[in-house]
């Protein structure tokens, strides 16, 4: 079962002879771009190929190939032209192919190129989310990790939150249906590893290094690589059969992920195919072949196609490198090295940056601190400057106070001066009016003395006119004595009479006296008047 490979790398300048006239328009569509652009109407399978993967720069042709994009799982074959494998409409609409994996190697460390390991990670991640290939929901949250590493580059806090990734599928549907968890919860979890991706040891973290880890991650899963197909076996039994690296493998409808029975690629002499039966001879003459039955010849055709490729890929492994493969070594070495020389100078320019960086950090915060320093300084200034005006308000206002202070203390200086003056002289008024008083008082106490006295002199007199009146009544009664007695017939006896009353009231008492001489005196003036 020996095949050859027959891939050649023809420039696209002499790729179709010029003499074609007739034109078809094929789009190409892969994972990451879509290409169109027109070849001749006779083109094959493998001339389109060619022209994709030189325009792509993909060197690495095994691994691909290009798929109808309307038939399934139908590959183009290298040898027939494009018309006859793909139905090409009147109405000049372009032919629709896929580029794709085709074959898948033992180990993705074998993979060279980085356009060969993108386009590997790109439809991987894509079987795993459409769950072509189950991996369990540890794995599922691992690789979406893997994935936001390689699509954003370092986990940041600031900028990557929670929610914002909304339009990202980063877990399987089914694989969230499963468990009680909200997006939110399935993404926090992802960003956790993502997280520690970031903060791991001081590695590269480049595209390259996560897309390359997610699919060494990939690789371990037991539906990685594998091509299935629906068959029988003699007795009508549904079965899967799974085409890979390793060989062919046998599963029950219900296990897609353990073989029942395996046909590894050392086991195998023959595969062949006769319309819908295909046939397994092993390499061990004493072995059976293993017969089982497809739906149609194109499914069986499907089948030998891959095992063809994934036959030839297991003899080149045991064969060695060939002039490509040591070719695109060398130039893969090369280009590691000048992208590490890249990557170390990228590293020390960050570096460098990031020094660059903190000290213009430091100098910003020093400045920072030195404005507000200055500012602190500046409202201290501003604020004393303020207590300065301030106070020099107060001193002002002090100052206007004291000299009206001083004012009023002058004028009430002045004030009590004319008081005292004022009182000064009420001192004097007052003494004089103490002396008046004094005086008045003691004319009062003369007046009020002499009012005694005279109260007493008039008690006095009353009793002395009360006492006239008893007398003269006396005297008056002796008078009738007297003119009736005819003693006394003139005036000189009268007077003889009155001068010898005196005297003997000289003798006694005055007022006695002095009544009994009123009395002579009123009856001398009767005697003369008679």
């Amino acid at each position: 079962m020996a095949h050859s490979f027959s891939g050649s790398l023809v420039p696209c300048s002499n790729m179709w002879p010029s003499r074609a006239k007739k034109m078809i328009t094929v789009h190409i569509q892969t994972l990451e771009v879509d290409m169109k652009f027109s070849v001749p109407y006779r083109a094959t399978g493998k001339e389109v190929f060619d022209k994709v993967t030189t325009t792509m720069g993909l060197r690495e042709t095994w691994y691909f190939g290009l798929q109808c994009a309307k038939a399934g799982q139908m590959w183009m074959i290298d040898e027939k032209r494009i018309v006859d494998q793909v139905y090409i409409d009147d109405g000049n609409k372009p032919v629709q192919l896929n580029l794709l994996v085709k074959f898948y190697p033992l180990d993705v460390n074998d993979l060279i190129q980085d356009i060969t390991k993108h386009l590997f990670f790109l439809q991987v991640k894509d079987q795993i989310r459409s769950r072509i290939i189950f991996a369990p929901a540890e794995v599922c949250v691992m690789l979406a990790s893997y994935a936001l590493q390689a699509k954003y580059g370092d986990y940041d806090a600031q900028k990557h939150k929670i929610g914002q990734l909304g339009n990202e599928q980063l877990i399987p549907e089914q694989v969230m249906n499963q468990y009680l968890m909200t997006k939110e919860g399935w993404e926090e979890n992802v960003f956790e590893w993502w997280a520690e991706h970031s903060s791991g040891a001081n590695i590269e973290r480049d595209r390259e290094w996560a897309e390359l880890q997610y699919l060494m991650i990939a690789q371990d899963l037991k539906m990685f690589g594998v091509n299935y197909f629906l068959i029988q076996n003699k007795k009508g039994t549904d079965l899967w059969l799974g085409v890979d690296a390793q060989g062919l493998n046998i599963y029950e409808m219900e296990n897609q992920q353990k073989p029942k029975i395996a046909f590894p690629w050392s086991e195998v002499k023959n595969i062949s195919f006769q319309d819908k039966k295909f046939i397994i001879k092993p390499v061990n003459e004493k072995s059976e072949e293993f017969k089982f039955f497809t739906k149609n010849i194109r499914t069986n055709r499907m089948i030998l196609q891959l095992c063809v490729g994934n036959h030839e890929l297991y003899a080149r492994r045991h064969k060695g490198d060939t002039v490509v493969v040591q070719a695109l070594k060398q130039q893969a070495k090369e280009d590691k090295k000048r992208k590490q020389m890249e990557r170390d100078k990228l590293e020390k320019e960050r570096r460098a940056k990031e020094d660059a960086l903190r000290q213009r950090e430091e100098l910003e915060l020093r400045l920072r601190k030195f404005e507000a320093q200055a500012r602190k300084a500046n409202d201290k200034l501003q604020r004393s400057e303020e207590v300065a005006e301030i106070l020099e308000e107060k001193v002002q206002l002090a100052e206007e106070e004291a000299n009206l202070l001083a004012k009023r203390a002058t004028e009430a200086q002045q004030e009590i001066q004319r008081i005292s003056q004022e009182n000064a002289k009420n001192n004097e008024e007052n003494l004089l009016l103490k002396q008046r008083l004094k005086e008045l008082e003691e004319i009062s106490q003369m007046a009020a003395s002499k009012a005694e006295i005279g109260a007493s002199q008039a008690y006095r007199l009353k009793q002395e006119l009360e006492s006239a009146r008893e007398r003269e009544k006396v005297a008056k009664c002796k008078l009738m004595e007297i003119t009736q007695q005819s003693v006394l017939h003139d005036q000189a006896d009268i007077i003889s009479y009155i001068d010898r009353e005196e005297s003997l009231n000289n003798n006694g008492d005055n007022e006695e006296g002095e009544s009994a001489r009123w009395v002579m005196k009123i009856l001398y003036k009767i005697c003369l008047f008679e």
